[in-house]
């Protein structure tokens, strides 16, 4: 059996995101149930946005992280969700009784494959997921390098990288 079940429609809205925001990273989240998807969030990329260097919807975690990175990695990272955005998903979720599935984010001109910077935030995030109540995701990734989009879904898990056996209907 697959570990993750996702539409064909939501997974074509997933690659319409990462169109419309390249040449930035775009980002967001799938809910649904026992690997189901259902559901599609779009959450705002804050580095995306006008103003993004102040950074005012940063929460005192996520900016405790970027000064752990190096300067090099902090360069890396190309999306940062927005928090209202996240928290609103969170709710709408828990609302209708469904679980995080999947974080998803595109890469404009790499490859379908988590960054080191990815890795880093994921495995970070594998104690933070508990404390607010959702389950540990996958991690889905667009890659807009050539013509044809490469969509790959992995786990990650102490910094361990393993594919995910997703059905696309």
């Amino acid at each position: 059996m697959a570990d993750l079940i996702i539409p064909r429609q939501i997974l074509d809205d997933i690659i319409a995101h990462a169109k419309e925001l390249t040449p930035y990273e775009c980002c967001g989240l799938l809910a649904g149930t026992n690997g189901v998807v259902s559901r599609l969030y779009r959450i705002k990329n804050i580095v995306a946005m006008e103003g993004a260097q102040s950074l005012s919807s940063f929460d005192s975690a996520k900016a405790a992280h970027l000064e752990r990175l190096s300067p090099d990695e902090r360069a890396e990272i190309a999306f940062v969700m927005d928090m209202q955005d996240f928290s609103s998903a969170k709710k709408d979720m828990r609302n209708n009784g469904l679980d995080l599935q999947v974080v998803y984010h595109s890469h404009p001109h790499d490859p379908a494959r988590p960054s080191i910077t990815d890795i880093k935030i994921a495995t970070d995030y594998e104690e933070i997921w508990p404390k607010i109540n959702l389950p540990l995701p996958a991690y889905l990734l667009v890659s807009l390098m050539n013509s044809e989009p490469d969509v790959k879904t992995y786990w990650i898990k102490s910094g361990c990288v393993t594919p995910a056996d997703v059905l696309i209907r």
